[in-house]
């Protein structure tokens, strides 16, 4: 019997709305588009918490009208809304939002616990709400998806679920990270974007977690001439600041050793990759940590934290620096420098690593997470 599934896409809807669409809503959008060609046994019907749904919005949402609904955090709840819920088998929430049903099964995907296990990495302003939240999501779902061992770990120990009701379904990579681009292609991006190889990456929002402070003082311990040779480039909107990240990028800028791109779009960002001679995620905490799998997708060599989900979806591709040392992350950086046979066995190293991860089976084992409750 072909199950109904409304489907929370409120963070996407606002990253298609111009707003950018952030690691949920990509995940929301991987996942429909998966369904959209695989799934026989489920009729996916999206829906968005208080987001004006547009033509332009419809078309990028594959074969999926979005549906207007009401949250937990509103006081007031549409009949309609309610008439549309009773409608549906079975309720997916991507988010932390969750609507006002209680005789429906809830699945809820919680990618991480940072609001619970680790508060200092987000906004002072949601450090109230934010673990009401996540307590009150744990409350109310009957099954919890997550994205890593790590993160299903995290889980039961700060929110208190059982293990037999978290299935952990690892993120996909998209197989676009696998396409070789033309040379000429590279070089024309390269040139648009001022910059010249040989250079290190950091792709990511710029905020405390990253742990960007470090990897720049990191990358300013190299030898001067190293440092200048090959700069840190940064591509990253600015997030939020609790410290002086924005003065340190500042700094890396005036002595030639930093270039800070802001937003790049995913060509951009996939000729950076191609073309980088390493790949720097030095996270604090991740709940999986997709730009590994994305780097090594593309061939390049990766430098990340050894800590929290970071090893997991690595294995033995990646070279590893404590995130909290920043010796540890220079002499990283000075291995992918000086040691060419190393680089070359973390290129196929992680390229096969990348091939274990795939959007089709994410979808794949998140419908039979569907199918399995009654």
């Amino acid at each position: 019997m072909t199950k109904k599934i409304a489907f929370g896409t409120t963070l996407l809807d606002k990253g298609l709305l111009g707003l950018g669409i952030d690691g949920i809503g990509q995940y929301c959008q991987e996942l429909l588009s998966q369904f959209s060609r695989q799934a026989q046994d489920i009729n996916i019907s999206p829906y968005s918490f208080g987001i004006d749904s547009s033509p332009s919005n419809a078309r990028l949402l594959p074969a999926y009208p979005t549906y207007l609904a009401k949250s937990l955090l509103r006081i007031n709840s549409q009949s309609a809304a309610n008439q549309y819920f009773d409608s549906v088998d079975l309720i997916h929430s991507t988010d932390q939002l969750i609507p006002i049903v209680s005789n429906k099964p809830l699945v809820a995907t919680v990618m991480d616990t940072i609001p619970l296990s680790h508060p200092q990495f987000i906004k002072a302003r949601s450090r109230i709400i934010k673990p009401f939240v996540w307590k009150k999501l744990a409350q109310r779902a009957d099954h919890i998806i997550t994205i890593s061992e790590f993160s299903k770990e995290q889980i039961i120990q700060f929110m208190g679920y059982s293990p037999e009701k978290i299935t952990s379904i690892p993120l996909g990579v998209d197989e676009r990270y696998f396409e070789k681009i033309l040379a000429e292609d590279i070089k024309a991006v390269l040139t648009k974007l001022k910059i010249s190889q040989p250079f290190f990456l950091f792709i990511g929002s710029i905020q405390p977690r990253k742990n960007l402070q470090r990897l720049i003082e990191a990358h300013s311990l190299l030898p001067r001439n190293l440092a200048k040779e090959f700069p840190l480039v940064i591509a990253g909107k600015f997030a939020w600041d609790d410290g002086d990240i924005l003065n340190s990028i500042q700094k890396g800028i005036e002595e030639n050793r930093c270039i800070w791109l802001n937003y790049v779009d995913d060509l951009e960002k996939r000729c950076l990759l191609q073309s980088t001679i390493g790949m720097t995620f030095t996270s604090l905490y991740e709940g999986f940590g997709l730009p590994i799998l994305e780097g090594f997708a593309s061939g390049a060599p990766v430098v990340t934290s050894n800590c929290s989900s970071m090893p997991e979806v690595a294995k033995n591709a990646a070279l590893f620096a404590d995130p909290k040392n920043v010796d540890s992350i220079r002499n990283a950086l000075i291995s992918l420098i000086d040691d060419h046979a190393l680089v070359e066995q973390l290129k196929l190293s992680g390229f096969t690593q990348a091939k274990k991860f795939s959007w089709e089976k994410t979808a794949r084992e998140t419908e039979k997470v569907y199918q399995a409750l009654k």
